[in-house]
């Protein structure tokens, strides 16, 4: 299948897995191999950038709901535990490195404010923002300046932030490519994009394997699987200048894994796993290969001269 991206040129990549048909991927950018995964779930993959999404989706009324109004209730405890501490701190001492100087930063997909909290800490002006209005309304009790409401559109002026963080939530979102337009007007120019996906093509691969053992719903996939070559294409076109796509820190802990059960145990086994990897890509200095089960972005947006 020869596919053409916005500028004319063409892709020759075969998709993998097994594809039995082709559509246009949700992208916009090019055809996607249609791919079955097992267990009745049937997937996208751009045949121009790798990308992974949902072949159906859920409606825009469907998502809305479930983020406002059953997300929180379910994953409370996830939103607002310890476990993620390391992972934030990480992030915003990454944002300092190309932002010395704290000013406006914006949360989307806030929840209940942890990382808003820790923003603040370090002397960010924190805002976030939040479908649910039981997390909008946890973030407010504990100090926090968070509203109700989804993205796009923001209800923030153009060019009025510093950085833009979206962690673990692009992947969470219809239209991402639109959500990721909107940070992009609302940041100033050099403002900083920081990023948290799980990476599509590794569990993609983990599904494949776990689904033989009944274990599939160990690897994570919500709409979207984003990896290092979707980053790699999208943002620059998006007018992001990368500065990093990269194997991202595991959580300390397993925020996910507080029940009991059977999955208990492989969940474990997944996060000791986890956590060796990262220490020996990044010993070697292998991350940047953004082979991890998690990856992360740095991107500041470029100016309309440097589109240019």
């Amino acid at each position: 299948m020869v596919c053409r991206d916005e500028s004319g040129g063409c892709s020759m990549n075969p998709a993998s897995g097994n594809a039995t048909d082709t559509v246009p991927c949700l992208c916009g950018c090019a055809s996607a191999s249609v791919v079955h995964v097992g267990n009745g779930l049937e997937l996208l993959r751009c045949q121009l950038c790798s990308l992974w999404a949902r072949a159906k989706m859920p409606t825009e009324e469907e998502a809305v709901n479930f983020y406002r109004d059953e997300y929180w209730v379910r994953f409370r405890k996830e939103q607002v535990g310890l476990g993620r501490d390391n992972v934030y701190a990480h992030a915003l001492e990454w944002l300092a490195d190309l932002h010395p100087a704290p000013g406006l930063l914006v949360d989307v997909g806030c929840g209940g404010g942890a990382f808003l909290g820790f923003s603040r800490e370090r002397g960010w002006r924190a805002i976030g923002f939040d479908p649910s209005a039981q997390a909008v309304a946890y973030a407010r009790e504990h100090g926090l300046e968070a509203y109700v409401e989804k993205w796009p559109p923001c209800s923030l002026p153009d060019e009025s932030a510093d950085a833009v963080t979206f962690i673990n939530v692009l992947d969470h979102l219809r239209d991402p490519f639109a959500v990721l337009r909107e940070a992009w007007r609302i940041l100033r120019p050099g403002g900083v994009l920081y990023m948290r996906v799980p990476n599509g093509s590794v569990h993609m691969n983990l599904k494949r394997a776990l689904n033989i053992m009944g274990l599939g719903k160990l690897a994570v996939f919500h709409l979207y699987g984003f990896n290092r070559d979707a980053f790699l294409h999208h943002l620059p076109r998006l007018g992001f200048t990368i500065v990093a796509v990269r194997t991202a820190m595991p959580s300390r802990q397993d925020e996910y894994g507080r029940t009991g059960g059977s999955m208990l145990i492989f969940r474990k086994i997944f996060k000791l796993a986890d956590g060796i990897g990262y220490r020996l890509v990044r010993t070697f200095g292998l991350d940047h290969m953004a082979w991890g089960p998690t990856i992360e972005v740095m991107a500041c947006k470029a100016s309309l001269e440097m589109r240019r």
